[in-house]
């Protein structure tokens, strides 16, 4: 059903590149990943909102067909609506774009005919760095490895945050090596930015006054397979005995992977779940410590210089693997049980060189501006 509507896509798509021109200057912004406009595509919107002969469209499929708000599916009109908006409106700016910038894998592109158009794919994935398996790395369903390689030959530029992980990138993509940019990615530039970080962290304490004057422990854990496997993350992690241990001072916030947002989390004075919260950077930018397990949240958490756990209790069974050995490259204490976890934040635990390393691993360039080495090279 999904391949079908790939085909119906990049066939409106292949007749308006018949009859439509590429628009000089003009930015389609395609967020895959999540809602609204966060992250990368949030980056180089704002790099280019204010220049002459530009126009940006941004084009979110999260926000079609299900309410935003809710997640409940839109009426039959709302529906209609979306259904053209998809397949009709999408396919036209994406045919009549200068660039192209995505967050996510984008399956149309199998069957869209680029090759003689002069519109630039640009892939900035919404993970940074690289350690755990994804994409192509993990794929083990034949077609659907098939497609995903043939829509990404279609990428005409992936950047990344360093050389060490351009193979890694190479393998889960299945994109040649001069395709591939080492520049750093836009979403991490806010790091090296003092006012901007002050700027944003007023806005977030200004809508959440709940949460100015405590210690925050932001808990972002990654997906698992199963809906058993995802259910059972917050049965492990026990948030009143992870609060007695940190104390009056601290509010948890819970930031699940928003593709697979689970109901069994207990909200309380000092537990919020935060999963629909819309940039998870906020998050990253008010904590005072991160735990986590799998996810490349840790990519960027680990720029800001605070604490990090990694509470791996399924390591032997989880099934992405890793690109390299976890144990040994992870930068932060590593929990494999619950009463290692208590023991750690008890003893308040850290590994100052542990993050120091994995940063020179992840990043050939910790001073920023990474948005305009990437705008540079596109020219």
């Amino acid at each position: 059903m999904k391949t079908i509507g790939y085909i119906i896509f990049a066939s409106v798509y292949n007749l308006c590149c018949i009859f439509c021109r590429v628009a000089s200057g003009k930015i389609v912004l395609w967020n895959g990943h999540n809602h609204g406009l966060n992250g990368n595509l949030q980056e180089i919107y704002e790099a280019l909102q204010h220049k002459e002969g530009y126009t940006i469209k941004l084009l979110v499929k999260r926000d079609l067909f299900r309410d935003p708000e809710n997640g409940k599916r839109k009426n039959i009109g709302k529906l209609f609506a979306d259904m053209i908006l998809f397949f009709f409106v999408f396919p036209y700016h994406m045919a009549t774009a200068d660039k192209v910038f995505m967050n996510d894998n984008f399956l149309p592109l199998c069957y869209m005919k680029t090759a003689n158009r002069q519109t630039q794919f640009v892939q900035l994935w919404h993970g940074a760095g690289a350690f755990k398996r994804f994409g192509l790395s993990t794929e083990d369903d034949p077609s659907v490895y098939q497609i995903v390689k043939e829509a990404n030959q279609k990428i005409t530029h992936l950047f990344v945050t360093s050389e060490n992980v351009i193979p890694f990138y190479q393998e889960a993509f299945s994109v040649p090596k001069d395709k591939i940019y080492p520049t750093g990615i836009p979403v991490t530039d806010i790091y090296f930015d003092q006012d901007r970080i002050r700027h944003r962290k007023e806005k977030f304490y200004q809508n959440h006054p709940t949460f100015e004057g405590k210690k925050l422990l932001l808990y972002a854990p990654t997906f698992r397979r199963t809906e058993e496997e995802n259910r059972n993350i917050m049965e492990q992690f026990d948030i009143s005995s992870v609060h007695d241990i940190l104390g009056p001072d601290w509010i948890i916030l819970i930031r699940m992977h928003p593709k697979f947002p689970m109901e069994n989390i207990t909200e309380n004075s000092f537990c919020y779940n935060m999963t629909d919260y819309n940039d998870i950077t906020d998050l990253y930018l008010v904590s005072d410590m991160l735990v986590t397990d799998y996810s490349s949240s840790v990519v960027e958490y680990v720029l800001l210089n605070k604490p990090i756990v990694l509470f791996a209790y399924d390591l032997p069974d989880y099934d992405r693997g890793f690109y390299f050995d976890y144990e040994q490259m992870m930068p932060g204490k590593i929990a494999h049980t619950q009463e290692e976890l208590y023991g750690i934040l008890l003893k308040k635990c850290d590994n100052l060189p542990k993050r120091q390393n994995f940063v020179k691993f992840q990043y050939d360039n910790t001073e920023g501006d990474a948005c305009g080495r990437i705008l540079k090279i596109l020219g």
